[in-house]
């Protein structure tokens, strides 16, 4: 019996003692655009090591004519990617978006509104940058 508890005893101190690997560290949040009439934008953002994906609904509140849009902007050792993200031209008026880049720096994101003309999009306002990370 005392040999049963001691090999028990030595093999929970190997296994509490042996070095295990740090599980992968992901930093999640929530984020919601506020600031511009006619946009409304919220969702959150996983941020790994190498990468960070944001996941977001884009809605138009507005009945102005204008195609809603969310400008990001992801920082990073390569320099700053800017990405605009629009709902298209006589779709929904709300979709789910996700965009993922390798620049984990910080993200900003910036609410806008413009049109559509011949299959691109043309920002005609915008509000101002929000630091989300």
């Amino acid at each position: 019996m005392r040999r049963v508890a001691m090999t028990l005893v030595a093999g929970v101190a190997m296994t509490a003692l042996s070095p295990v690997a740090p599980a992968a560290r992901a930093d999640t949040g929530f984020w919601r655009a506020a600031g511009l009439p006619g946009v409304d934008a919220f969702g959150v953002y996983r941020r790994h090591p190498a990468k960070v994906t944001l996941s977001f609904f884009l809605k138009d509140t507005g009945k102005d004519g204008r195609d809603p849009a969310v400008r990001l902007a992801f920082t990073g050792h390569h320099g700053t990617v800017v990405r605009v993200v629009a709902l298209g031209p006589g779709g929904p008026r709300r979709r789910w978006r996700t965009v993922g880049s390798a620049n984990t720096g910080h993200l900003y994101a910036q609410e806008c509104v413009g049109r559509w003309r011949k299959k691109k999009f043309r920002i005609g306002r915008c509000g101002g940058w929000r630091r989300r990370y």
